[in-house]
């Protein structure tokens, strides 16, 4: 057998020194969208959990180490995300990561996550079919089947009784739709048309117009920023005159930022927590004084969180197996309350929420009141 050169075989185990976990640290991966279309989420994710990893590790780390997360970039597909997992995995050999945005990409990793045994957390992946995926996958964020029933009572109590529906094409958009338009149609609503929406498109006139036509007091929109923001420019550019209704992965200033006072009197829904807990005052401390440049982004109180829920299971945990961690992880859950609330997990890994409404005011996103 052909022998490797010396210096070959040095490349080779600095390589593995490298992709390995140091000894003296404890290792989580994430999947992030920090290129492509998600982007504008993902550095806010990223962001959002850099700040609780400082206080984690200002805290002694897990048990005097430090605590790192190893990011891999899915570049916002779900091809790419099932070879992150698959590096974090077999490469990376670590046994809790935290899973991407967007649920089309987390539906397309839960599986591997869950016949691996390795521990998958979400901080907003909201489909209601994750809560299948299995008993290694967990979420932070509520299903769709609690959002999905907000949006239908906040058009309800606002008192449209018939409202075109629109939801962006993919598993999260699809879903959602489908448990809005249930549950609007068993409280006497009509849906006028109905129709998704594809991804990433740069003019969605051709939609915009089918919505006009109908003439209709209220379009539910349950779609992402950059979409709902390029909607509202040319809705208004066409003038298309309707009250739009939106969900919460719409809620951010990127939107506002974008669409400029298109977005202005937007209605929507979205998991609601208290904003006077000792827990959020807190958050909302450190961040501006660690990004005083930055609003605080769309889902980061939940990515925060995330690694801190994280943090205390692996304190806890017998050791840095799956197996132990993840009962350790279900264990710190109990009673638990975070910026947003209580996350304690049911037995399918979800977790409860109240919802409430957002409005856009004078270019400023607030919560809505009649």
């Amino acid at each position: 057998m052909k022998r490797l050169p010396a210096v070959a075989v040095c490349l080779v185990v600095l390589l593995c020194a490298a992709l390995a976990p140091a000894a003296d640290e404890v290792v989580v991966g994430s999947i992030t969208p920090l290129s492509g279309k998600l982007a504008v989420y993902g550095e806010g994710f990223q962001q959002a959990m850099l700040l609780a990893l400082d206080e984690v590790n200002a805290a002694e780390g897990i048990n005097g180490k430090p605590m790192r997360i190893h990011y891999e970039d899915n570049n916002s597909t779900a091809k790419d995300s099932v070879s992150a997992i698959q590096k974090l995995i077999t490469v990376n050999k670590l046994p809790v990561i935290f899973g991407p945005a967007a649920s089309s990409n987390f539906l397309a990793v839960c599986p591997i996550a869950q016949e691996n045994k390795t521990i998958l957390i979400g901080a907003e992946s909201a489909a209601a079919d994750i809560t299948k995926c299995g008993d290694y996958v967990f979420r932070l964020f509520p299903s769709d089947e609690l959002q999905g029933k907000g949006a239908a009572e906040l058009a309800v109590s606002l008192g449209y009784k018939e409202v075109v529906l629109t939801y962006i094409n993919n598993d999260w958009g699809v879903g959602l739709g489908r448990v809005f338009k249930d549950n609007f149609v068993k409280a006497g609503g009509k849906i006028i048309d109905e129709f998704s929406h594809d991804e990433g498109k740069t003019d969605y006139r051709t939609e915009i117009l089918r919505i006009k036509k109908h003439s209709p007091r209220a379009a539910v929109n349950l779609t992402y920023i950059k979409e709902g923001a390029t909607m509202l420019k040319q809705s208004y550019e066409t003038g298309l005159k309707t009250q739009w209704l939106m969900g919460s992965a719409s809620k951010s200033p990127k939107l506002v930022e974008l669409a400029g006072e298109a977005a202005e009197g937007v209605i929507g829904t979205y998991p609601t927590f208290s904003q006077e807990t000792p827990q959020y005052k807190h958050f909302k401390e450190v961040w501006a004084k660690k990004y005083p440049e930055k609003k605080v982004p769309v889902f980061g109180e939940y990515n925060y969180d995330m690694v801190h829920i994280t943090a205390k299971a692996l304190r806890a945990s017998k050791s840095y197996t799956s197996q132990d961690i993840r009962a350790a992880l279900i264990e710190a859950a109990k009673g638990y309350m975070g910026v947003t609330g209580d996350k304690t997990f049911d037995e399918n890994g979800d977790v409860g929420a109240v919802y409430g409404k957002w409005t856009v005011k004078a270019g400023i996103i607030t919560d809505y009141r009649p």
